[in-house]
């Protein structure tokens, strides 16, 4: 691995790291952010990061994002992490620990062992004076609408920027392109009866059943649709176009109950070379036709991220590859990411970006989630890299 200045900062990035895992940052329902934003912001204060704080929440919930700045050389680089994490599986995971040269606990790989890297690849950007802009915002796991969502559409990001690093699970691999996600939670309405007078009633799980059936028809027919991109699974069933239906379900009061009302949930993930407008009109399209056929439901739309990527072959991506090749000495693959990404804030603002980060893919969300401690010194260190390079070419 050549030598990086982020390399001899270890100890302060887990450190860091270790502090931030340890506040439970669990979203649903999104709590303890004050609590982290004031650890992240004191770890900027101590390595003189300038940065200010933007409200990024509405009427009824309070959320903020961090907004920072080093270096004035060269054009502007983002580096992007977000500091909830999913909901632990016991509250130990909250208790962080070093093993075998990992960080062992919840959010260690997505994304708390990011964040540190970003931090601490950006304090190092900064003594060659390279430019970039720390962004760190809260609520990517249900989806961003008060987080980087809400940043964007204040306006608080650079149009002008050469690109956007966000620091997701990805180790050994540059996500290059990402699905979009349009989730509906769908309720259908029925008319609750005694089972002695069911004919009074009207059933609500069967009617449900029936748009269910009509789900399942366009969900075989959407895996004959296959992505051209390159996707680390090697299952070939990971290139195919998602539709899954009951993630979440259930009604109904009592089995001798005619059930008044049954909802489910619908997660549609276009890939990244599909028309995703087009895919959400397919979908709207389906449930209408239940309402034309006199089925009684409606709908909430708890997610509409659009899908994004970067060209693979373009200066951006191939600055990255460079950056990690030069550091570790192994050149990473570029693949598309399974799931939806912050990447498309960025995309939607003309401004190119992937996601590179310390943690693994296979290793997020579980029970012993964890981050190997050397990818975290070298993830900074890439960091800083593609910013020197980027600031060298100016």
């Amino acid at each position: 691995m050549a030598a990086g200045p982020a390399q001899f900062r270890e100890d302060a990035i887990v450190a860091f790291a270790r502090d931030l895992v340890a506040i439970p940052t669990e979203n649903p329902p999104g709590a303890a952010y004050h609590a982290c934003v004031q650890r992240i912001c004191a770890e900027l204060d101590a390595l003189t990061i300038a940065y200010e704080l933007v409200e990024t929440g509405d009427d009824e919930t309070h959320r903020q994002a961090i907004v920072a700045s080093v270096g004035d050389r060269g054009p502007l680089l983002y580096l992007h992490g977000h500091y909830d994490v999913v909901p632990a599986f016991s509250r130990a995971q909250f208790e962080p620990r070093v093993e075998d040269g990992r960080l062992v606990g919840r959010g260690a790989s997505d994304m708390k062992g990011g964040l540190a890297a970003i931090v601490y690849g950006a304090c190092a950007a900064a003594e060659a004076r390279a430019r970039i802009g720390l962004i760190i915002v809260p609520d990517e796991e249900t989806g961003g609408r008060l987080g980087a969502e809400r940043l964007a559409a204040l306006g608080c990001l650079d149009v002008s920027a050469v690109g956007a690093i966000v620091a997701e699970p990805t180790w050994g691999t540059i996500w290059h392109a990402c699905r979009g996600a349009f989730t509906l939670h769908v309720a259908v309405r029925g008319k609750a009866a005694h089972v002695g007078l069911h004919y009074e009633g009207v059933n609500a799980f069967a009617a449900a059943v029936e748009v269910a059936l009509a789900l399942r028809e366009l969900e075989q027919a959407l895996r004959e649709r296959k992505s051209a991109r390159a996707f680390s699974a090697s299952d070939p069933r990971a290139d195919e176009s998602i539709l899954l239906v009951g993630g979440l379900s259930g009604g109904g009061i009592n089995f001798n109950i005619v059930p008044e009302e049954f909802s489910f949930t619908i997660d549609r993930r276009p890939n990244a070379d599909e028309d995703y407008d087009e895919a959400k009109r397919e979908l709207l399209a389906l449930l209408e036709a239940a309402k034309e056929r006199g089925v009684d439901l409606h709908w909430e739309v708890l997610q509409d991220a659009r899908s994004a990527a970067t060209p693979v072959d373009g200066e951006f991506v191939q600055s990255v590859v460079a950056a990690a090749a030069t550091v570790t000495g192994a050149t990473p693959s570029i693949t598309c990411c399974p799931g939806a990404l912050e990447i498309r804030v960025y995309h939607r603002l003309g401004i190119p970006a992937v996601a590179f980060g310390p943690g693994l893919t296979e290793r997020m969300h579980g029970p012993d989630e964890d981050v190997p401690i050397a990818n975290l010194v070298a993830a900074a260190a890439i960091y800083a890299e593609v910013a020197a390079a980027l600031a060298g070419r100016s």
